[in-house]
Formats: C-alpha cells, sequence, structure tokens
C-alpha cells in the first residue's frame, strides 16, 4: 500500500481525478487514499486466468467501482472508490504458464471520517490488505483447445496437466465490472493492497504447481517407457526422471508419448455428450 503519509503530499492532478466522483470538493486532509492490485494474468486458486487484453478492458471498467466487503452488495458496505487504474507489467517475472506478470494497479479514496478511522488503522497495519473483484467476462476458453467452455465445453479439466502443460480456463472480454472487496482469501494470490509489492518474490503457491506439474510429468514418462521399452525397470525410469529439469523432463515426457502412441495408438470409443449451456459462471467474483 502506498498512502498519502509515503507520497507526502496528494498530487493535483490525481486530487483533480477524485473530484469527478465527488459532490463537493474535497480537501487533501479529508481524503485517505491508497494503491492495491485488482487483478492478473496469473493462473488463480480456481485454475482460471485473466488474458492481458482482458485486463486492459477491465482497468478502463474498474475506474469509478466502488470497494466493499466480502461481496456484499448492500450499500452500507461501500468503503471506497478507484479513482484511477493501469495495466502494469513486470519483465522480470513470470506465470506459471510462462506470461510476462501482467497486473492492473489501481488508486482507491475514501474519507477520513470518524466511521472509517478504524479501517483506515487496519489498512495502514496491514490487517485489511487482500482484495478480490466481482465482474463478468462473455468468454471462457480452455487454454489446452482453445474451445469456449460456455458454448461447446470440452474434454480437458482445469487443473490437470496435459502434455506438459497445465489447463486452465482463459477469461477474456470482460462485459462488465461491478465490485471489489476485502476478502480472507483472495482466489488471485497476488490481489491486494500494494504495501510492499516485491514482483521478483518466489511464490510458493508458484512452487506446489510447478512440483504438481513435475511429478504428472515424471508419472506420464514411466508410463510411456513401460510400453516403448518395456524391458528397462521403472525405478531406473524414475532414477534418470529425478536428475532431470523441468525443462528436460518435458522434452523426455513428449518424445516418449510420441513413441508410445505409434506403438499403441489410443483409439476413442466413446463419443461426447450433448453439451449444455445453462448459464452459470457467466458471473465471476474471482
Amino acid at each position: 500500500m502506498k498512502t498519502e503519509k509515503e507520497n507526502n503530499i496528494l498530487p493535483d492532478e490525481e486530487l483533480e481525478l477524485i473530484g469527478r466522483f465527488a459532490r463537493k470538493k474535497l480537501s487533501r486532509d479529508e481524503l485517505y487514499t491508497f494503491s492495491l492490485i485488482l487483478c492478473d494474468n496469473e493462473i488463480d486458486r480456481d485454475n482460471e486466468k485473466f488474458t492481458v487484453e482482458s485486463l486492459h478492458k477491465l482497468a478502463e471498467l474498474f475506474v469509478g467501482k466502488t470497494g466493499i466487503f466480502d461481496h456484499n452488495m448492500k450499500s452500507k458496505d461501500q468503503t471506497a472508490r478507484i479513482y484511477a487504474a493501469e495495466v502494469m507489467t513486470d519483465e522480470t517475472r513470470k506465470t506459471a504458464d510462462g506470461e510476462v506478470y501482467t497486473y492492473i494497479l489501481a488508486k482507491a479514496y475514501t474519507v477520513r471520517t470518524e466511521k472509517n478511522k478504524d479501517l483506515i488503522a487496519e489498512i495502514d497495519a496491514g490487517i485489511k490488505k487482500e482484495t478480490s473483484v466481482g465482474c463478468s467476462v462473455k468468454e471462457i476458453k480452455c487454454s489446452i483447445c482453445g474451445k469456449d467452455i460456455k458454448t461447446q465445453g470440452c474434454e480437458h479439466r482445469k487443473g490437470k496437466v496435459y502434455g506438459g502443460k497445465l489447463c486452465c480456463y482463459l477469461l477474456n472480454d470482460p462485459a462488465d465490472a461491478y465490485e471489489w472487496s476485502f476478502v480472507a482469501v483472495p482466489a488471485q494470490k497476488n490481489a491486494g493492497i500494494v504495501k510492499s509489492f516485491d514482483p521478483s518474490r518466489e511464490s510458493e503457491d508458484l512452487a506446489e504447481i510447478a512440483k504438481e506439474i513435475r511429478q504428472e510429468l515424471e508419472d506420464g514418462i514411466i508410463r510411456c517407457a513401460a510400453r516403448v521399452i518395456p524391458e528397462m525397470k521403472g525405478e531406473a525410469i524414475e532414477e534418470i526422471c529425478k536428475s532431470l529439469s523441468l525443462k528436460s523432463l518435458r522434452e523426455m515426457h513428449n518424445a516418449f508419448r510420441e513413441n508410445a502412441q505409434k506403438s499403441l495408438p489410443v483409439i476413442r470409443q466413446l463419443e461426447g455428450g450433448e453439451i449444455r449451456n445453462d448459464g452459470e459462471n457467466s458471473v465471476y467474483k474471482i
């Protein structure tokens, strides 16, 4: 979080931006401002992610939107408002699926009142920190096959690894942004008020994802090796896998899989069923 204590004086241009949403002219002494990361292009806890194109549109849609608590739509819970937002990139950091890390950095304001005194104190203390967004998207695509999940569906399941690639759902073409909320556990791991954001820090969650991907690759190699070179013991293959990097594992997995398919092609015996489109999951609280 960056507040006026750190910035010394709220710039005139930001004071003007805030003035667009106020019915009276507010002085610097009346205002409390802070920065927050709304959302990013990282794969979240639901194995979904916003595309970079979506982030650019959402940055526009979220300007002027109110901040509440736990996505509670009651007006009494309105506590702050976003007055500016922009898309930022960090070239030194990659997402779990290899994209340049991109996020929406927003600026919000509230007023210094007796009612907000405790909230401001909790923000400064780092207690009120995590945030989440409420929005809707027109398109949800599978990262493996590119099919629109809402209209077509597909055989892939988010969170599973296919050919060394983690399947996730790509949230694209935002229709609207409703609100952003203070929450206890956000779906997006990096969403929250910026106090001391270090873009280069390692994420324990990402490390766990990498561990799962590695295990999936090793298991796939052992299965394929049993078809291609059945005379070689599984323990020996497993020992070789332990010494390889993630990149080398992926290459080895792809090579074994191709050879296994040649020696024992997979024949689909069941056709996919009818795709249901009941309109669910069109609104996201992330």
